[in-house]
């Protein structure tokens, strides 16, 4: 069996529920994962809310969690450099099931671990450091001497990128609210914009002496769309990856307009696009994006919480009561009878 969180119904963080369900045997080329870590993403606050877009709500029952780490089980047919007991860290569709015991996942998106890396610090990579890493390299054309402008700098994504950025030499400004400039500095920013305070735009020119940056990574999205393109130097890119504040304000005709003569760019970023229509060169920037890991320019700063606690970690996220990645432990084997007993 495989015991898990569901939602059953749409609402608040208490409509987690456990469950128990068969294990479904992987087909060609996947592999059964015996998880141990799995991390919370926006994502499954909004299937739980049931705000997906239409055509995109999973139906209910559902076991949220696209990515994790754990003990590969069982593998099948036509999966090649993977082995049983190999330690991994995966990620995967929605309907993945990382809020429970087993996932089965596609073998190009699982990536072997060493033996130091925890599953809790595993888990917190694929979905955050992934997204950051297709935006700079893929999308934004991120190189040493370039400037990037990172909205939401201290969350999970924010994080990533702040030190991937600077690992590519690239100047990085960060957009946090008041408490979270200190962080924001820890992680590589060489600049801190408290948007509660500042007005972003003007505050990104003068530190720039007036030319502004060459790349915004924002999932915020909303008013700040405008204010992006007003920070933008010469060709520059804004890549929207979320709409934390709603889908984006003004007119696209008369706002890009303004900024025609210094042929501006705006791309929209859904890692699922790249996971799904490009899956060897994802697994190729996964093994990137882990080599880093091992080599400490990446330093995933995760909280780490008992499953049982799924709800208070969802509550924290939509409250932006949290930096860095939250990651749920999943109990070993032996302590499963007490997972389900404090699930009561």
């Amino acid at each position: 069996m495989t015991y898990a969180l569901e939602i059953t119904r749409i609402g608040g963080p208490e409509v987690l529920h456990k469950t128990a369900l068969a294990v479904v045997a992987p087909g060609e080329g996947q592999v059964l994962i015996r998880n141990y870590a799995s991390a919370v993403n926006f994502i499954d606050t909004i299937i739980r809310r049931g705000e997906m877009p239409e055509g995109m709500m999973p139906d209910l029952p559902f076991v949220p969690g696209v990515e994790g780490a754990g003990v590969v089980e069982t593998i099948g047919a036509g999966v090649d450099g993977i082995a049983v007991g190999d330690r991994v860290a995966w990620m995967g569709p929605v309907g993945a099931g990382g809020y429970g015991t087993h996932s089965v996942i596609e073998a190009s998106f699982v990536t072997r671990l060493t033996d130091d890396v925890s599953f809790e610090t595993a888990a917190s990579i694929p979905v955050n450091a992934m997204t950051a890493y297709h935006m700079l390299v893929n999308l934004g054309a991120a190189k040493a001497g370039k400037t990037v402008l990172v909205h939401a700098a201290a969350g999970g994504v924010g994080t990533m990128a702040l030190q991937i950025a600077k690992h590519l030499g690239l100047t990085v400004i960060a957009s946090v609210s008041t408490d979270k400039t200190s962080y924001a500095r820890e992680q590589g920013a060489d600049h801190v914009i408290n948007y509660r305070k500042e007005d972003v735009a003007a505050r990104v020119m003068e530190l720039t002496g007036g030319r502004g940056v060459d790349l915004t990574l924002n999932p915020v999205s909303g008013d700040t769309l405008k204010s992006d393109l007003d920070a933008l130097a010469p060709l520059g890119t804004v890549v929207l990856f979320g709409f934390l504040a709603g889908p984006p304000a003004g007119s696209f005709a008369e706002d890009l307009a303004k900024h025609f003569q210094k042929s501006v760019a705006v791309r929209v970023s859904d890692i699922y696009t790249y996971f799904s229509n490009h899956p060897n060169a994802f697994n190729a920037d996964m093994a990137t994006v882990f080599e880093m890991l091992k080599q400490g320019v990446l330093r995933p700063q995760v909280t780490t919480l008992p499953i049982e606690e799924a709800a208070e970690a969802h509550r924290r996220l939509e409250a932006g009561d949290t930096t860095g990645k939250l990651v749920l432990r999943i109990d070993r084997p032996i302590q499963i009878d007490r997972f389900m007993e404090r699930l009561k």
